[in-house]
C-alpha cells in the first residue's frame, strides 16, 4: 500500500506536470495563437494573442502586415463593432471613373459603412525577424443588420499598399495614368493600374468565407488580381482569387463551395460587370442552360468586406480553367486546350496550330455541300455550338459580342479507343460574361440573328447550309418555348428578388447613395418585360433571315403521368404543368422529333397523335412528325407495369 508521503509526492508531481503542460501550451509555441477564431459574435470581447516565449507580438487593425511600426501587443485587444469607426478606403476618389458604364454617378458614402475588425499579427524573434503572420476577421453585432440574411460573407484582407499604392496598387489609377500622356495630352489608354494584367499585378491576401449560417467554410492565403474588361474602371471591381503553394502551401481552395465536389484552384468574386442594379444576368443564364451542351459556371451570393470595410454584393463563382474541365468533364488537365477571345490560353505553337487549322476550315469550307456539313460534327460539337449561339442570340447580346467574350475548348490529343465522352477532340463552347446589353428591354426588338450573321464569319458560313439552318431553327425555337419561357424563368426571378433585394438595396446605397432612382426591383421588371416580349421577334427574324416559307403552328404535348417517364422534344425536356400539359410553337418548315424514357415500374403504351385529321396511335418510343398549319397534339401514354 502506498504511504501518505508517496501519495503526496505523486500528487505534487502530477500537479506540477499539469502546470508545466499548461504553461507550455500557452507560451512555448512555434506559431501565433488567437484566443478567438474569425467569426460573428453578438457581444464585444477581449482578444488574447500568444506566441513563443521570448518573442514580441506586433499587430495591426488596418490590414497591413505587422512590422516594428505596428502596435506592440501587451494587453488583450478589445473587439467591438467597428462600424462607428471612420470610413477609410471607401472614401477614396482614385479608384474608378466618375460614372459607371450606364452613366450613373458614384457617391461617397455619407454614413459609417458596416465594418469588421481585422487583426493581423506576427511575432518577432530575437534577431528581429517576423514570423507566422496570422489574420482573423471579427463581426460584432450583425444579427440585426440589414443586407446579410441568407448571404455568404467573405472577408478579403491584404496590405492596403497592395491595393492603393500610387505606383503599383492594383485598385487605383496610379502614377503612370496621372503623369504620362499621349501627343494630345490625354492619358494613355489602359495605363491605369487597375487595367493591368498578369502575375506582376497579383497581390497576396487572406480570405475568410462564412456561409449563411455564419460557419466558416474557407480560410486561406491566396493571390488576388483585378478581373474583367471595361468593368475595371467602375466600382466595385471584380477579383480573381488564386490558390498557390507560395501563399499557403495549398494548390486548391479545399472547400466544396458549390456543392459539386469541385475544389477549384482559381475563383472569381464577380461584381456583376455592367449588371449594376440586378447582378442577375450571368447567374440567371447559367442556371437556365445548365443542362445544355455548353460549359456554365456555378454561383454563390456573398457580401464582401475589403480590409474590414463593407464592399458590396458579389457572386463567388468558378473560372474556366484546365482544373475546371478536369473535374466536370473527366479529361486530363494537362491535355486541355482553351481558346478565349481568339487566343489560346497557353499560346504555344502547337495550340496556335490546332486553333488556326480549325478556324480556317470553318471559314473556308462550303457547308452548302451536304458532305461537308455532315463532317462538321467531327470537328466541333455541333449541338454545343448551336446551344451557345442560340443563347446569345435570344438574350440579344451585342456591343462586345460576337468577336469577343467567346471561349471554347478541346483536348489536344483525341482518344479514338477507350477515351471518355469528352476526349474525342471536338471543340465545345463555354458561356460567360453575359451582363452587357442582354435582356435589355430597349433591345427586345433587335435582330440579333442577322447581326450575328453579319459579324461572325463562321456563323454566317454555317448558315449557308440547309442542314444547319434547320437544326439551328429548331434549337432556337426550343429555347424560346422552354428555356426562356416566362414559366421557366419566373421562379428564378422571384427567388433572386426574395434573397437579394435587401442586400442589393444596401449595396446600391453604398455606391450610389440613398437618393438613387433605380433598384433591383425596377431592373428585374425590365428583364421580365424582355422575356415576355422577345419570342415574337425571334420568330420574325428566323423567318426573314433564314428565308423560311412556313408559318408557326402550336404544338401541344400531354403526358398521362409525369412520374412515369420523361418526354424529349427535339433538344429539350418539356416542363409539364399541373395537368400534365405543355405547349409551344414551331415552324411548319421542319419536322419535330419526340422520344421517351420510362421509369422503373411503368411501361410506355404509345403516342396518341392528332394532326387535325383525327387521332392516331403510334407505338414506337421515338418518332418524327411534320407540323400542319393548324397545329399538332401529342399525348404520351404510360401505364403501370403489372407485376
Amino acid at each position: 500500500m502506498m504511504s501518505r508521503k508517496s501519495a503526496l509526492f505523486c500528487l505534487l508531481f502530477i500537479c506540477g506536470s499539469l502546470c508545466l503542460l499548461l504553461l507550455f501550451d500557452q507560451y512555448d509555441r512555434t506559431e501565433m495563437r488567437f484566443s478567438r477564431e474569425s467569426g460573428f459574435y453578438e457581444e464585444p470581447f477581449e482578444l488574447e494573442l500568444s506566441a513563443p516565449i521570448g518573442t514580441k507580438i506586433y499587430y495591426t487593425l488596418d490590414g497591413s502586415v505587422p512590422d516594428e511600426n505596428a502596435f506592440l501587443y501587451t494587453t488583450p485587444i478589445v473587439i467591438d463593432d467597428a462600424t462607428p469607426h471612420p470610413n477609410v478606403y471607401s472614401m477614396r476618389t482614385d479608384m474608378a471613373y466618375e460614372t459607371t458604364m450606364a452613366g450613373i454617378l458614384y457617391q461617397l458614402p455619407d454614413y459609417p459603412v458596416d465594418k469588421c475588425t481585422v487583426v493581423r499579427a506576427a511575432w518577432q524573434d530575437m534577431d528581429g525577424n517576423f514570423n507566422d503572420l496570422k489574420t482573423e476577421s471579427y463581426f460584432i453585432g450583425y444579427d440585426g443588420k440589414a443586407g446579410y440574411s441568407g448571404m455568404n460573407v467573405i472577408s478579403v484582407v491584404t496590405d492596403p499598399e497592395h491595393l492603393f499604392n500610387y505606383d503599383d496598387g492594383i485598385y487605383v489609377f496610379g502614377r503612370r495614368y496621372d503623369t504620362v500622356t499621349d501627343q494630345d495630352g490625354n492619358p494613355i489608354e489602359d495605363s491605369e493600374n487597375f487595367a493591368q494584367h498578369g502575375f506582376a499585378w497579383e497581390r497576396p491576401a487572406d480570405i475568410q468565407l462564412f456561409n449563411a449560417d455564419r460557419e466558416i467554410v474557407l480560410e486561406q492565403s491566396c493571390g488576388i488580381r483585378i478581373q474583367g474588361g471595361g468593368s475595371r474602371g467602375g466600382l466595385p471591381k471584380s477579383l480573381n482569387l488564386y490558390a498557390r503553394e507560395n501563399y499557403g502551401l495549398a494548390k486548391r481552395f479545399y472547400a466544396d463551395l458549390f456543392g459539386t465536389g469541385y475544389m477549384a484552384d482559381t475563383l472569381t468574386l464577380s461584381a456583376g460587370g455592367q449588371d449594376t442594379a440586378a447582378k442577375f444576368r450571368d447567374m440567371f443564364v447559367s442556371e437556365l442552360t445548365r443542362e445544355r451542351d455548353i460549359c456554365t459556371m456555378n454561383y454563390e451570393p456573398c457580401v464582401m468586406f475589403l480590409d474590414g470595410e463593407y464592399w458590396g454584393v458579389y457572386w463567388l463563382t468558378e473560372r474556366y480553367t484546365d482544373t475546371y474541365l478536369e473535374h466536370y468533364y473527366d479529361v486530363d488537365r494537362d491535355d486541355v486546350l482553351i481558346v478565349k477571345n481568339g487566343r489560346p490560353e497557353e499560346e504555344s505553337d502547337e495550340d496556335w496550330s490546332i486553333y488556326i487549322r480549325m478556324m480556317n476550315w470553318l471559314n473556308d469550307t462550303d457547308f452548302s455541300v451536304s458532305a461537308n456539313y455532315e463532317s462538321l460534327d467531327d470537328v466541333i460539337d455541333l449541338q454545343s455550338y448551336m446551344d451557345y449561339y442560340a443563347t446569345e442570340i435570344y438574350i440579344a447580346r451585342s456591343v462586345d459580342w460576337p468577336g469577343t467574350n467567346e471561349a471554347f475548348w478541346r483536348v489536344r490529343n483525341p482518344k479514338t479507343d477507350g477515351g471518355g465522352a469528352y476526349e474525342d477532340g471536338r471543340w465545345r463552347w463555354m458561356l460567360f460574361d453575359l451582363n452587357t446589353s442582354s435582356f435589355d428591354i430597349d433591345c427586345v426588338e433587335s435582330d440579333t440573328l442577322g447581326y450575328t450573321m453579319e459579324h461572325s464569319p463562321v456563323f454566317n458560313n454555317l448558315c449557308r447550309s440547309d442542314g444547319f439552318r434547320e437544326a439551328f431553327s429548331v434549337t432556337l425555337m426550343d429555347f424560346a418555348n422552354e428555356i426562356f419561357s416566362p414559366a421557366n424563368t419566373e421562379p428564378l426571378i422571384s427567388g433572386h428578388l426574395a434573397l437579394m433585394s435587401e442586400p442589393l438595396d444596401v449595396h446600391l446605397t453604398r455606391f450610389f447613395g440613398a437618393g438613387r432612382s433605380f433598384g433591383p426591383e425596377e431592373e428585374m421588371e425590365r428583364i421580365r418585360s424582355f422575356l415576355a416580349n422577345r419570342k415574337p421577334y425571334i420568330v420574325r427574324y428566323l423567318k426573314e433571315d433564314f428565308g423560311l416559307e412556313g408559318v408557326t403552328a402550336p404544338v401541344e404535348i400531354e403526358t398521362t403521368d409525369a412520374a412515369a417517364g420523361s418526354v424529349v422534344l427535339n433538344t429539350i425536356t418539356p416542363t409539364f404543368d399541373g395537368q400534365g400539359k405543355w405547349q409551344g410553337e414551331y415552324f411548319t418548315d421542319y419536322p419535330i422529333t419526340l422520344s421517351v424514357t420510362v421509369n422503373e415500374g411503368y411501361r410506355f403504351a404509345g403516342w396518341e397523335v392528332d394532326a387535325g385529321e383525327g387521332c392516331g396511335s403510334v407505338s414506337e418510343t421515338s418518332l418524327q412528325l411534320e407540323i400542319p398549319e393548324n397545329g399538332l397534339y401529342i399525348k404520351a401514354v404510360f401505364e403501370v407495369e403489372e407485376r
